[in-house]
């Protein structure tokens, strides 16, 4: 019989595909406080993200290399809801590759493909401010910060995907 921890963390990603640990206010920071797994993961989910924002902003003339994915998910679309959130996504997206370099000592493909043309916003994009990231989680650990959430979130439950030799986090880093 399978561990019943496992089990729901599978249900859970499966039905989860997509999500941004918001760490920290400083995307930087952000990337460097995520385990190995997601550095991988999440260069690749941010990238489809923008991706997005471009064709559904912009229509046919996007040109970006992913096509559209995850059109409805709450983090994709908040990373279209304006140009600041769009700018936080990126500059993560960017940061996330260099700790897949520093983790790994080469370069994500995403970045390779994506860095330069995601570099610019899409046509329209409306400059109204950064809102923070829908919490796409359980609710146990919702709270009216977003980051706090995700910590607790990042504590509860994803630490099942550190590596043998990562340091699992118990409390919020200060």
């Amino acid at each position: 019989m399978r561990n019943s921890r496992f089990f729901l963390h599978d249900v859970n990603v499966f039905f989860n595909t997509m999500n941004i640990f918001y760490l920290h206010r400083d995307p930087v920071k952000a990337a460097q406080y995520q385990y190995n797994k997601h550095v991988v993961k999440m260069i690749l989910e941010s990238a489809q993200m923008l991706c997005t924002a471009h064709h559904e902003i912009m229509g046919e003339d996007a040109d970006v290399p992913y096509k559209r994915a995850h059109v409805n998910h709450p983090s994709t679309i908040w990373c279209r809801r304006s140009a600041e959130n769009y700018t936080w996504l990126y500059i993560h997206m960017l940061a996330l590759g260099n700790e897949y370099s520093r983790r790994y000592g080469k370069t994500h493909l995403s970045i390779t493909k994506c860095g330069i043309p995601l570099g610019k916003l899409p046509g329209g994009l409306a400059y109204t401010g950064f809102t923070q990231p829908p919490q796409c989680m359980p609710d146990e650990f919702k709270d009216d910060c977003s980051i706090k959430a995700y910590w607790n979130y990042y504590i509860g439950e994803k630490h099942i995907v550190a590596g043998k030799y990562e340091k699992i986090y118990e409390t919020i880093p200060r």
